[in-house]
């Protein structure tokens, strides 16, 4: 008879402690590594759509503020420059430019204020909104 190596105790040891589990109970096990695949699949997918859902925020969140600020600079100038006595009209039309819907415009003095929103395609926040002033700025250094 051949001496035992230590693989072969392990083997045997793994053999003995398999036949202990009742036969009814062993074969509740099968598939078990398939549904767990298909759960890492899943929550894969669902990261990967969270964060291109993420991602399309900040990039609406980013032409939002660039129609804004565009918005507000271009009311700002003309009134301004006394080419409207409208600058919310302005801001109306270079906002929409951008593909965005002006929600607030206010003069005050010679600051314009105004509030852009724009439509994303994300089901939880279907919209998304920036604000901008602009006006002239005195280029002299204060005293």
């Amino acid at each position: 008879m051949m001496a035992m190596t230590p693989a072969h105790r392990r083997h045997e040891s793994a053999r003995h402690r398999l036949a202990a589990i009742p036969p009814w109970l062993r074969k509740h096990d099968e598939g078990s590594g398939t549904m767990a695949g298909v759960m890492l699949i899943m929550l894969a997918g669902v990261l990967i759509t969270v964060a291109a859902a993420a991602g399309h925020l900040l990039l609406c969140q980013a032409r939002a503020r660039s129609a804004s600020d565009l918005a507000a600079l271009s009311a700002a100038q003309s009134y301004w420059a006394g080419t409207t006595d409208d600058p919310c009209a302005v801001a109306v039309r270079v906002a929409a430019y951008g593909t965005a819907s002006l929600e607030r415009c206010t003069v005050d003095g010679d600051d314009v204020s105004v509030t852009v929103s724009m439509a994303t395609k994300v089901p939880v926040a279907s919209r998304v909104s920036r604000s901008s002033r602009a006006g002239p700025v005195d280029c002299v250094a204060p005293p």
